[in-house]
């Protein structure tokens, strides 16, 4: 499956342009800080000739709030779980522990609504992934670029705390590629990536704001 950063690098873009120049910027002593943490599960998805066994995956978070619209988010998630294998036909599958973190940058676009303490979100995420094998006869895996897509709604008990609820689209990038190309409508220009583990994962917790 390919993914082209290309659609986030112009999600991004779009985020900042749909703030209206007529807009107030919020004031230095308004802008806050806001942490979450939430427990998920993650659908690990397959590697090439494995089977990464689903299981709970873990989630934490900090924002920078620099207007009613928009965030800047650090976030990192780790998956602790098993990697199966068909060693070979004699002895069947064979399992070894396995683990992963993504540390992640985004862009969140927040969404007002007419319902009130209810908050829609929408994320673009470009980091880092890392995983780890534990078995002897394995080499260490490099640290790759990854790329993520996150959605969900922030529902407010108070000022300063709620529950929060997603689904987020993550994957470790396997090799970036540059296209250039002339057509009729003149010269095309894009950067492209592919993966071979698509991961989704869905989560709930809480957050709250400093």
């Amino acid at each position: 499956m390919k993914i082209h950063l290309i659609i986030f690098i112009v999600i991004h873009f779009l985020f900042f342009n749909t703030i209206s120049n007529a807009q107030t910027r919020v004031s230095e002593s308004n802008k806050k800080i806001e942490g979450s943490v939430l427990l998920g599960w993650l659908f690990a998805g397959n590697n090439p000739g494995a089977k990464i066994v689903n299981g709970p995956i873990y989630s934490i978070s900090a924002a920078y709030v620099r207007n009613p619209q928009i965030m800047y988010e650090l976030s990192v998630n780790s998956f602790f779980s098993k990697l199966k294998y068909d060693a070979n036909q004699t002895h069947g599958d064979t399992a070894i522990r396995y683990s992963q973190t993504y540390i992640m940058f985004g862009i969140v676009r927040i969404f007002k609504t007419e319902i009130p303490n209810f908050t829609p979100y929408l994320s673009t995420n470009i980091g880092f992934a890392t995983t780890n094998l534990k078995a002897s006869n394995t080499t260490p895996t490099p640290t790759q670029f990854a790329a993520g897509i996150v959605g969900g709604i922030k529902v407010d008990l108070n000022a300063r705390i709620g529950l929060k609820f997603q689904a987020r689209v993550q994957s470790p990038l396997s090799g970036l590629g540059l296209r250039v190309g002339i057509s009729a409508g003149g010269p095309t220009v894009g950067i492209g990536s592919y993966s071979n583990t698509i991961q989704f994962d869905t989560s709930a917790g809480v957050f709250f704001r400093l």
